[in-house]
């Protein structure tokens, strides 16, 4: 399963009680499930019951996280005193009635844990499982943070998300309450960063949330969470950064601002599949992606734990195996995506900056799924298509796969590169990069260049310039203001070059309010230059790509890639490691395509 084996009730947990539980043997096509005896003290008592997946019986399937492993509550089990986690406690006791049984559905005791054949069997029922439970219960954990101050709001929110102007002024009204800081607790859950409630939510018939005493349906939380997401601006106004307000509280436990963590976080954080599963073989990597952030603990379970979510033709190319290693069964999908898309995008979730540790030992090509990023690879974010409309030309080397060799298009070679923007970067972060990228820029002209400077504004935001702005030179204009005025304004010691001082009160007017300055950064530039560095090639090509490059990185476009690539030249072979993918200006659309493929070349990515 995805989390760390709790306590187990099995015989090989040893003795746990006057006596132990021991599982009997799952036929093919059975499962367990847990009888909740009626509440007659506070000790919960639980039987255990096997059925056919085929014809079960009614059933509530229970979606929680499973908290610290050491941090246990017993149960009786069948006579067997049994230690269960505190979080799978709650839930049974929030289910337990008073006079009748309850028959749930709960991994941690319905499958053996200590058995990883039957784990693996049981993992690929789970889709069935789910979908055929009456209903799914999610578990939030107990009462705490002010949580039921925090339903409230939301059931206040839902019931209210077609007045615009009562949100708004519920907004403004709560600024010193504790309404939105008991969401943003109740959003920040343990329960919302796990990536096997994705598909426990994904194949529910219907879903009822549990937080303390609290019952609410799933559409309540949904609503509301697509609310927060509309009036994100209002919230940034409101609760600006994610410092302590007048009440005392932060709005965040991970320093995001209110609005990241209303809009992205909770239940937004649990993508809607259903427009994903028309993709075809593309869903593969597209759900991999939209899971990425989800933590599970065994890292196989980052490619188990979606199959849940994909089509059946995709599910049966990758059976739940637990002996396979991480490295076989990240390989797997490389191999699976590269075969039937015809597309080496997959690669370009090798995500290498920030650099990380990973004992998985993967060829440098080969996603770690297992990590998460800070950064999203430029294929998910942009409709890039660098290399048109061919398709990937590609081989391993060996029956090991550790030698991928492509074919792609050179293109030039990194001359010099600027200071990288780390992930975790405050607005001076920005203007810092921004200043020595500027000055690489003018370090490497004879004379001023007014295409130049147009087309480095367009690489700060790989040419993603809004609709207002792409008359020229406003994009220059607005650029170069919102830059140099921060910087006046942050850093006000700090000299300026006469060119960019003329743009901090600029002659054309930029409708870009003092206020909205920072949020106009953060949103065309600073989400684009996170993880991202500034660089020129040798034949004086502008670019951004990952704060991994190095000055000698080759530039290549592979046949079958939205993006260019970097590669680095290793090892007396002729072999290249995979640095990242990198936005070339002028080449983004098939451009390098266009004389032919006369400067096609093979090579091997180790």
């Amino acid at each position: 399963m995805s989390r760390p084996p709790p306590p187990s009730p099995s015989v090989s947990s040893g003795v746990l009680g006057i006596k132990t539980y021991q599982y009997t043997p799952l036929r093919e096509m059975e499962f367990r499930l847990v009888r909740i005896l009626p509440a007659r003290s506070s000790k919960i008592k639980c039987e255990i019951v096997h059925a056919s997946i085929e014809n079960p019986p009614d059933f509530v399937a229970i979606s929680y996280a499973w908290g610290d492993a050491d941090d246990t509550r017993k149960l009786i089990l069948e006579g067997a005193i049994v230690p269960v986690s505190m979080s799978l406690h709650g839930a049974l006791e929030a289910l337990r009635e008073k006079k009748e049984d309850v028959l749930v559905w709960a991994d941690a005791l319905c499958i053996d844990q200590q058995n990883r054949d039957e784990r693996t069997q049981q993992v690929q029922l789970m889709t069935s499982i789910y979908t055929q439970a009456t209903h799914v219960a999610i578990w939030l954990g107990s009462e705490a943070d002010n949580s039921n101050v925090a339903v409230d709001l939301l059931q206040d929110v839902a019931n209210n998300a077609q007045v615009s102007h009562y949100v708004s002024d519920l907004i403004k009204l709560s600024r010193d309450g504790p309404g939105f800081p008991a969401v943003i607790a109740l959003f920040e859950r343990d329960y919302w960063r796990r990536l096997w409630v994705v598909q426990e939510v994904f194949n529910a018939k219907e879903i009822w949330v549990y937080c303390g005493s609290s019952k609410l349906h799933w559409d309540v939380y949904r609503v509301a969470s697509n609310v927060f997401w509309d009036h994100k601006a209002n919230f940034d106004l409101t609760f600006p950064g994610s410092h302590n307000h007048g009440n005392g509280q932060r709005s965040s436990q991970n320093q995001f601002t209110y609005s990241q963590v209303l809009a992205y976080q909770g239940p937004s954080s649990i993508p809607d599949f259903s427009s994903m599963t028309s993709l075809g073989e593309d869903s593969l990597l597209e759900v991999m992606r939209a899971c990425r952030r989800k933590l599970s603990a065994d890292a196989r379970d980052k490619v188990f734990g979606i199959l849940g979510l994909l089509p059946e033709d995709i599910r049966n190319e990758f059976p739940v195996d637990y002996n396979l290693s991480v490295k076989e069964v990240y390989i797997n999908v490389v191999d699976h995506l590269l075969h039937s898309t015809e597309r080496l995008d997959v690669i370009c979730e090798s995500i290498h900056f920030p650099l990380h540790t990973s004992s998985a030992n993967l060829p440098s090509w080969a996603p770690d799924w297992s990590h998460v990023p800070e950064t999203a690879s430029l294929g998910r974010s942009f409709a890039f298509s660098a290399s048109g409309e061919t398709d990937a030309k590609y081989k391993f080397l060996d029956e090991r796969r550790r030698e991928l060799e492509i074919s792609a298009v050179y293109l030039d070679t990194i001359s010099v590169h600027g200071i990288s923007v780390g992930t975790l970067c405050t607005l001076a972060d920005y203007l810092m990069a921004f200043v020595h990228w500027r000055a690489l820029l003018l370090g490497s002209q004879e004379r001023w260049n007014l295409g130049n400077q147009e087309a480095f504004c367009r690489t700060l935001c790989l040419d993603q310039v809004p609709q207002a702005f792409a008359e020229s030179p406003k994009w220059l204009t607005a650029c170069y203001h919102v830059f140099s005025s921060l910087l006046r304004e942050r850093l006000p010691r700090m000299p300026l070059d006469e060119e960019i001082q003329r743009y901090v009160a600029p002659q054309e007017p930029v409708h870009i309010e003092p206020k909205a300055r920072r949020q106009f950064l953060q949103e065309h530039f600073g989400a684009r230059m996170m993880g991202r560095c500034f660089c020129l090639t040798e034949n004086g090509r502008m670019g951004m790509g990952s704060g991994f490059m190095a000055a000698g990185d080759v530039v290549v476009v592979p046949l079958g890639c939205s993006t260019p690539i970097l590669i680095r030249p290793e090892g007396p072979r002729g072999r290249y490691r995979f640095v990242g993918d990198v936005y070339i200006h002028g080449y983004m659309y098939g451009e390098a395509m266009k004389g032919g493929l006369k400067d096609l070349q093979k090579y091997v990515l180790h």
